[in-house]
């Protein structure tokens, strides 16, 4: 009789010759030239499939190196094997992720398998799933096929179960967005909180992916380059730069999904905050100023649009600005300056109504009228016969 010992070991050989046969099976079935179910059956696996599929399960836990990670996923294997009454096939494969040999009529089992996975190591799980083959002979299509739909957990995220079959085509990225980009700067720069340099990220990600999902490394490529780009323009318009963490690339190619990636630039974005508002206060105030300016001298002719250019500036980002400090709109301001003119005029010429309004920026009397008796609280007439009493 076999000791406890030598039975361990011939376990453990068995347990060894499984998952090498089963790597050769899937990385290239159609050179194994023997008979797979005799194969199988010397194994003392279950040689006989319907439809034969692969699945490939994957922790979302990190680990610290690759002994350690070998462990848990020998644990994961040796639990699901021992669970698993239906006559599928658990093995590691090269990867370093858990092969899963079913019957595709049993499809319906990998949500169950997924949750005793949960339940027993408390954490959650990802699953791609391949098409279901003809033959075991033809297994790697649908290994291959499982493991880009397990790739597919940069766009699902983590802990779900994805089948080949319904994944979208990858779009790809004909250029880098730099339009996109500087909408996001702009709006960045007058962001006042965390919320608002999400809806950010949000924007430029949502953009970028309009048509579809990309190849991730189109995604890495294009959340890094945004991240130089960003970090330039904050530089270029710092007056002093005060100390923040940079950015680091092998961090960000390290990330696994879509979500990952934007609470990166979400969470740089927020600390080079601090660099942008040191010098942006002081270059607010200059910009309002200018603003401000040329609103006075040209007040019958001035819009948004004109003041913007002068200053150089987008609209939109100057009339955020406007409001942001002064707490007035630009049209607000712009009809306070008109309104103190007009009051003047009326005061000191002999121009008539009409004329005041077109010289402040009226073209027509009538709104000129309502608009002053509203700041005022009397007509132009009634203004200009007060003064003389």
């Amino acid at each position: 009789m076999l000791s406890e010992g030598l039975l361990f070991q011939e376990d453990v050989i068995l347990m060894w010759m499984r998952d090498r046969f089963l790597r050769n099976l899937v990385s290239n079935a159609s050179t194994m030239k023997t008979d797979l179910k005799e194969s199988f059956a010397r194994l003392q696996l279950n040689p006989y499939f319907m439809f034969p599929t692969l699945a490939l399960l994957e922790p979302a836990q990190c680990f610290n190196d690759e002994h350690e990670k070998t462990i848990y996923l020998e644990r994961m294997r040796d639990f699901l094997q021992k669970k698993i009454s239906d006559g599928s096939v658990v093995f590691l494969d090269e990867e370093g992720r858990v092969g899963l040999l079913f019957s595709w009529v049993s499809k319906d089992s990998i949500k169950g398998i997924q949750n005793m996975l949960i339940d027993y190591f408390q954490q959650p799980f990802s699953i791609g799933v391949g098409k279901p083959c003809s033959h075991l002979y033809d297994i790697e299509h649908s290994y291959r096929q499982a493991s880009r739909a397990l790739k597919y957990k940069f766009y699902r995220g983590t802990g779900e179960i994805i089948y080949f079959s319904e994944l979208s085509r990858y779009e790809s990225l004909q250029s880098y967005p730099s339009d996109k980009e500087k909408v996001l700067f702009d709006t960045y720069k007058a962001a006042e909180t965390t919320e608002e340099i999400v809806g950010c990220v949000q924007f430029f990600y949502g953009e970028m992916l309009s048509k579809g999902p990309l190849d991730t490394q189109s995604v890495y490529d294009s959340t890094v380059r945004l991240l130089v780009g960003v970090e330039k323009r904050v530089l270029t318009e710092a007056d002093h730069v005060a100390a923040y963490n940079r950015f680091d690339v092998v961090s960000i190619v390290k990330l696994e999904t879509l979500e990952e990636i934007k609470q990166y630039v979400i969470h740089f974005l927020c600390g080079l905050k601090e660099v942008l508002a040191s010098s942006q206060k002081e270059s607010h105030r200059s910009i309002i100023k200018k603003t401000i300016h040329h609103m006075e001298q040209g007040c019958q002719y001035a819009s948004l649009q004109s003041v913007a250019q002068k200053v150089y500036m987008t609209p939109t980002y100057l009339s955020l600005l406007f409001k942001m400090n002064t707490g007035k709109t630009f049209i607000e301001h712009l009809t306070d300056i008109r309104i103190d003119k007009a009051k003047d005029m009326l005061k000191s010429t002999h121009f008539k109504n009409y004329e005041v309004a077109e010289k402040v920026g009226y073209q027509d009397p009538r709104y000129f009228s309502q608009i002053f008796k509203k700041k005022v609280g009397l007509s132009p007439s009634e203004y200009r016969e007060s003064i003389g009493k």
